[in-house]
């Protein structure tokens, strides 16, 4: 791809606002007798002309690549990026086999998301595979789960905090990896909205180059004000991931008019992160 993939995210973003649409295709919402694959296909197809991005959750797809794939697939025909939402972290051996099956040339997704926790070693090939291939990684380093606090909170002995010294890393794998014209690196990080905002605002100066895909907003209650401690110094920098509250906004089976009731809630969103 002649095109970085931080240069190209920003392009979207720029033109289509900061929304990611998160796609997991829980059963007991999804329409009557719609397979998960089907309908995350027909949410990517009606999303995909109108969001920066869509992120399928590989557990939802009872981990599986078929459905998500095709997510991706349908998603790039609108032109929005796909996030491959498989947080993979092993050995160094181990990652080197999975990076080109998820980042390769073969592969539909733009992205995947990556756990940190083996170190530097196992997010190494997936970056480099990314640099390769034209696309980008996102790494966790703080996120949205209330157990988040258990290891990314821990103090370390000079008294930055455990996702502190993530967030550095981060930085230092996405240094060389920098979009010509955006300034931005195609290494990211996962960074929950619930976090506190001065924490979300030390983790951009630790990562200035780094694009945020905030995960958080709607049903886990993600503060607005850490939306703005992680814009970047070009005001911008942010993907918003948003899924049951964008893609399934009801409880219960999916009712007969049910895309239009996720056109309305992107709407919904769309009109929140704009005020």
């Amino acid at each position: 791809m002649s095109q970085s993939f931080a240069d190209r995210l920003s392009l979207l973003v720029a033109e289509r606002g900061p929304i990611c649409a998160g796609v997991d295709p829980r059963p007991a919402r999804l329409p009557a007798g719609v397979s998960r694959e089907a309908w995350g296909a027909e949410v990517a197809a009606l999303l995909g002309s109108r969001v920066a991005a869509t992120k399928p959750q590989l557990a939802f797809f009872d981990d599986t690549w078929e459905g998500p794939e095709a997510v991706a697939r349908a998603s790039s025909a609108g032109g929005a990026l796909s996030i491959a939402d498989c947080k993979r972290g092993d050995i160094g051996s181990t990652a080197a086999a999975y990076a080109p099956r998820i980042l390769g040339s073969a592969s539909p997704f733009a992205a995947a998301t990556l756990n940190p926790y083996l170190g530097r070693d196992a997010l190494a090939p997936f970056v480099e595979v990314a640099a390769r291939e034209g696309r980008g990684v996102f790494v966790l380093v703080k996120t949205s789960n209330p157990g988040s606090q258990d290891l990314q909170d821990l103090r370390l002995a000079d008294g930055r905090l455990l996702c502190e010294q993530v967030a550095s890393l981060v930085h230092e794998l996405g240094l060389e990896h920098r979009g010509p014209e955006s300034g931005r690196s195609l290494v990211g990080a996962v960074v929950g909205l619930t976090a506190p905002p001065d924490l979300v605002a030390r983790l951009r100066a630790l990562m200035p180059h780094a694009w945020f895909l905030l995960p958080g907003y709607g049903a886990q209650g993600g503060d607005p004000r850490v939306l703005e401690a992680a814009r970047d110094a070009q005001g911008s920098g942010v993907l918003v991931s948003a899924s049951r509250s964008l893609t399934l906004p009801w409880e219960g089976p999916a009712p007969e008019g049910w895309r239009e009731r996720v056109l309305r809630a992107l709407e919904q969103m769309q009109a929140d992160l704009a005020s």
